[in-house]
């Protein structure tokens, strides 16, 4: 045989034997392959839960999307306060305030009742009889839903708002606004919000008189936990008149202890001003109140 001849021998007995078991593997990778729907991935998901926030998400390496056990989606207390006196001097007045947080996943909504019934007793020598009149009378309600972005501390919201107050400076206060808001701090059951935005306000003051303008809104809440049965809560609100009526602040001081269980007991101090309250009326008005609290 010839040196080229036994070359060209050599080379097809190479080839042959490592084409066959390149073709083999190929042949298992191939039945290996698994083929995914176009657009997903095995990496897990990097969703918020229902109600979940950016600053949480980053503190967790499971990213379950079912909410987990502990999850509530309703949260609130619900305080009252009653003080009846007897005898010489008799009055009755019932404090009843409700306020409820509901988290979803993409809104968070808030709800918040007040109400204040006072009435007094006051008797007549002269005609012996006693005559019964109330000194308080209010209602206050308030409606807000903030749209959270996706993985983001950001939201927009919408509020509106109601007072109704029988003895007050104004009879009655009404507005909506929206605008933007942030959630500055949140770490467990602590958390800072910032909210503003432009708005409309209507109100009546005591003598009858009518006014609706543009305002622009401003407000934060802080809500800080001292310890799994302390708590403290401040909520400032400003509504600027940009047409040069009434312009008003509130601030709303709340110490919260926990008594046994669910039951708490509140201290409440809460400020309120009015640059245009009317004719012989203070513009400063305060509010200091203990009530016992049911929180679920």
């Amino acid at each position: 045989m010839s040196l080229r001849m036994w070359g060209a021998t050599l080379w097809l007995g190479v080839s042959a034997v490592f084409t066959v078991p390149a073709q083999a593997a190929t042949a298992v990778l191939l039945n290996n392959v698994v083929a995914l729907p176009y657009g997903q991935s095995q990496l897990p998901p990097e969703r918020l839960k229902p109600g979940q926030t950016y600053q949480q998400l980053k503190q967790v390496d499971n990213f379950d999307t079912t909410g987990g056990d502990d999850f509530k989606p309703w949260a609130g207390d619900v305080e009252l306060g009653l003080v009846l006196s007897s005898g010489n001097t008799e009055s009755t007045a019932i404090r009843a305030n409700a306020e409820l947080l509901h988290e979803m996943k993409d809104f968070r909504n808030k709800y918040l009742i007040q109400t204040l019934l006072q009435r007094n007793s006051q008797f007549d020598d002269e005609t012996n009889t006693k005559t019964r009149y109330t000194t308080g009378q209010r209602i206050n309600l308030v409606g807000q839903s903030n749209y959270k972005f996706y993985r983001s501390e950001h939201s927009i919201f919408g509020r509106a708002a109601y007072l109704n107050d029988r003895f007050g400076a104004f009879h009655e206060q009404a507005s909506v606004a929206a605008g933007y808001a942030k959630r500055l701090y949140e770490e467990g059951d602590s958390y800072w919000d910032f909210e503003t935005g432009p708005g409309f306000a209507h109100q009546e003051t005591s003598d009858g008189q009518r006014s609706t303008g543009i305002i622009w809104f401003v407000a934060t809440n802080l809500d800080y936990a001292f310890s799994e049965t302390n708590s403290f809560r401040q909520a400032l609100e400003w509504s600027v008149s940009l047409d040069g009526k009434n312009s008003s602040w509130q601030s709303r001081s709340v110490l919260t202890s926990q008594v046994s269980g669910q039951l708490s007991m509140r201290l409440s101090f809460v400020m309120k001003y009015d640059s245009s309250p009317g004719e012989f009326r203070q513009k400063t008005d305060t509010e200091t109140s203990a009530t016992l609290v049911y929180s679920f």
